[in-house]
Order: C-alpha cells, then sequence, then structure tokens
C-alpha cells in the first residue's frame, strides 16, 4: 500500500495512457468519417438525373408560320412543319370554298416561314380575261414599275385587286426585288395564264 501512495502518479500516468489509447482509435475512425463528403455523391447523382432529364427531353420542331387568304373556309395564321406542302395548309383553313379558283394554287408546293397562300375565286380569273381580252396598245397608259409600285399603283393593272396587290407587295419585302417579270408567278394567286395577260403592263426593273 504504501508503495502504491509513493508511486500514485506513475500508476495515474499508465491508467491515462491506456485511456488515451482506448479512446484514440474511435475518434480516429470518427474523424475518418465526418471527413467523407456526401456532397460528393449527391452531386454525382443529381448529374446523372439532369443528364437523363435532358436525353428524355423531345426535340423541338422547327414551326412554320403561313398566311393563307382569299377563298378557303377560315383564313388565317398557320403553323406548318418543314414538311408540309400548301394542300396540308389548305386543310388547315378547313379547305376551299366553293368560289375558290382551285386550278390556280399550286397544291405540291412547299411551304417555308412567312409564306403567304392566296386562293382567288373564280371571278378574278374571269375579270382578268375580259380586261385583257384585247392586244394592249400605247393608250393603256405607261407600265408599272414592279419594285417601285405602291399598293394603290399595282392595283392600276388591269385584273390585280387589292388583295393581289398585297401579295405582291409581301413578296418583294420578304424576297427582294423582282429580277424579271416570270417572277410574279412566285407569288401566291399568280399563275401562268394571269403572267401572260398582265405582263405587257408591267415592267423589271
Amino acid at each position: 500500500m504504501s508503495w502504491l501512495l509513493k508511486n500514485w502518479y506513475i500508476i495515474l500516468i499508465a491508467v491515462v495512457i491506456i485511456l488515451w489509447l482506448i479512446i484514440n482509435p474511435s475518434a480516429a475512425e470518427q474523424s475518418n468519417q465526418v471527413s467523407v463528403d456526401p456532397s460528393a455523391e449527391v452531386t454525382t447523382t443529381e448529374k446523372e438525373v439532369t443528364e437523363e432529364e435532358k436525353e428524355d427531353e423531345p426535340v423541338k420542331e422547327l414551326e412554320l408560320k403561313i398566311d393563307i387568304k382569299g377563298e378557303v373556309n377560315k383564313p388565317g395564321v398557320y403553323i406548318a412543319k418543314p414538311e408540309d406542302r400548301v394542300q396540308d395548309v389548305i386543310l388547315l383553313a378547313d379547305g376551299f370554298t366553293s368560289e375558290a379558283n382551285q386550278l390556280s394554287i399550286n397544291l405540291a408546293e412547299k411551304v417555308y416561314d412567312e409564306m403567304v397562300i392566296y386562293v382567288p375565286n373564280q371571278s378574278e380569273e374571269e375579270e382578268v380575261a375580259i380586261s385583257s381580252s384585247t392586244p394592249p396598245t400605247q393608250e393603256t397608259g405607261p407600265q408599272v414599275k414592279l419594285n417601285m409600285a405602291s399598293l394603290e399603283e399595282l392595283q392600276t393593272i388591269p385584273g390585280i385587286g387589292e388583295v393581289k396587290a398585297q401579295a405582291i407587295l409581301e413578296y418583294r419585302e420578304t424576297n427582294g426585288s423582282f429580277q424579271k417579270v416570270e417572277d410574279l408567278t412566285n407569288v401566291s394567286g399568280i399563275g401562268e395564264k394571269t403572267l401572260e395577260k398582265i405582263k405587257a403592263f408591267v415592267q423589271v426593273p
């Protein structure tokens, strides 16, 4: 007993060392557990989910806006697809009216963005035929300049009413100046027959 009392500090040091050896490994293990960054796994998982969501997202298809006027049951602006033809847009507008002159429309033509499709009525073609029944002479007046004419000036061309005159202006704004009179056939509502009847009244440039 006297030996213990004399050497108590040695015993105390030994007890502290033993306790430290017991406690230290668990503290180190706990430290290792805390040092693991759980956000890394979460971030990786979130990244994988985001990539999967992107893969599942449908590819947005290009939309074309087409303005259809004239003798259709529901005139207006319709959204078409790049592979659509004029016939498809006519169907979107609920088809032709009974007064439509279907022969003047190229149903197989591919549509493009900001395209204007004008469907004339049968009486419009009759007006053109009447006004052009005789060959033009010098008394018909000066020719209309396609690349400079206003809406009102275009309407002075026999057989060209307000709707076709507007279609000519819209084509000019979209595609630039006419390079030749024959370019008028690219305007919706003007075909080869109409061109033959009015080309004597217009000029390019």
